[in-house]
């Protein structure tokens, strides 16, 4: 079997995903049949382009349906691994709801080779609630629930490379909350744009920015990432000697992204 790839290689990986559609997701999985043909598909798209592994993206799905999935990794795992190619899943934290009830972790980490924490969304872009998209005390909190299923070896957490602006109006007597995700330079740039200064906020962790529009009284807040969060995430990924660090996604980060988990990652491994 495969242990998956060295911490020195580059290696290039397929993306098999969902959709998110869990209608589509009961029937392709629900026989032996269209599973093998799925996998004997990916097994020669993988040939074909030379790929090293397969990240296994599967989102929203009953909870009823969750065998399905598990049945699926764990076949296809040991078809990729006859083949050398490393096999990694992205999962949640631990939660109610068709986006994580139907992980079943424990058996899921015993057959791939990483599973992938998508460790933010704490507030996602429907919330009606402006706040972080990943403080660190709430993924501390959910990663330590998150090792009793997930052996911390198998385990790599996934790290944002984006914020959400909020906006908080009023409208018809009511309080209106929207956002929109942006980029660490697009972050930085709407800043610069309006001469604001972040400070770190104690609660999250995290650089945090308000301003407040003259014109229409509208509140913006915004909680960063960058080198302040980023150090502090791959200290969470040291201290409980996780597999690694991922990120979601690669676009949205700014140079000194890089910088921060790599001299934070460095520093922390010679110690």
């Amino acid at each position: 079997m495969s242990s998956g790839p060295k911490k020195t290689d580059i290696t290039y990986g397929a993306l098999f995903s969902n959709s998110f559609d869990p209608e589509l997701t009961k029937v392709a999985l629900s026989n032996y049949e269209t599973r093998t043909k799925i996998i004997n598909q990916l097994r020669s798209y993988m040939k074909t382009y030379q790929l090293d592994g397969l990240n296994i993206d599967i989102e929203n799905v009953e909870p009823k349906d969750g065998p399905l999935i598990t049945q699926f990794v764990r076949e296809a795992a040991v078809y990729l691994h006859n083949d050398h190619k490393y096999v990694s899943m992205d999962i949640t934290f631990i939660a109610d709801g068709n986006w994580s009830e139907f992980y079943e972790r424990e058996k899921l980490s015993s057959v791939v080779d990483y599973m992938i924490v998508m460790a933010y969304d704490e507030h996602w872009g429907g919330a009606q609630t402006a706040g972080s998209v990943a403080s660190l005390p709430w993924v501390e909190s959910n990663l330590k629930q998150l090792l009793n299923e997930v052996p911390n070896e198998k385990l790599i957490l996934g790290v944002p490379f984006f914020t959400r602006l909020w906006k908080e109006e009023m409208k018809e007597g009511k309080l209106s909350v929207s956002s929109k995700a942006l980029s660490m330079d697009q972050a930085n740039a709407w800043m610069k744009e309006r001469k604001l200064t972040a400070i770190e906020d104690a609660d999250s962790g995290q650089n945090y920015v308000e301003y407040t529009d003259a014109k229409t009284n509208a509140i913006y807040k915004m909680w960063l990432e960058d080198n302040l969060s980023l150090n502090k995430r791959a200290k969470l990924a040291a201290n409980y000697q996780l597999a690694g660090i991922a990120s979601w996604s690669r676009y949205f980060a700014d140079k000194s992204a890089w910088l921060a988990l790599q001299s934070s990652l460095s520093a922390l491994s010679n110690k």
